[in-house]
């Protein structure tokens, strides 16, 4: 059960960011470090390659999501970690924005699944 809510928030997350205005930019969003902040107050402060985010970079929501971490082609693709409101995390793989591959997740009580993802959602 609680995979499948992990699956809702992280579609919703990918969702509202691909849906939200862009405002502006401090530094290089071209091809360089910059900051961008979207009209939602999403912000991305990372490295940018043809208006793209690429390599390293921190998104954060000001719902309290926050994932730092390896981008490719804006999607977060690579290693990073992702942390929820209430301080739970994924750390791990990802790929075309979901967790696939080698991951952790961490509830805030402590408990612990470590597995392959795959889209998401834990194999088991």
């Amino acid at each position: 059960m609680k995979k499948y809510i992990l699956y809702t928030i992280l579609s919703f997350l990918i969702a509202t960011s691909v849906s939200a205005r862009k405002t502006g930019c401090e530094g290089n969003c071209e091809n360089g470090f910059g900051k961008w902040t979207y009209t939602d107050k999403t912000t991305y402060e990372g490295n940018w390659v043809g208006t793209q985010k690429q390599g390293l970079g921190t998104e954060t929501w000001p719902n309290g999501y926050i994932y730092k971490g390896e981008f490719n082609k804006s999607n977060w693709s690579g290693k990073g970690i992702l942390t929820f409101p209430d301080g739970s995390t994924y750390e791990g793989e990802w790929a075309n924005g979901f967790m696939n591959g080698k991951g952790k997740f961490t509830w805030s009580n402590g408990k612990e699944k470590i597995g392959i993802w795959e889209n998401g959602k834990l194999q088991e």
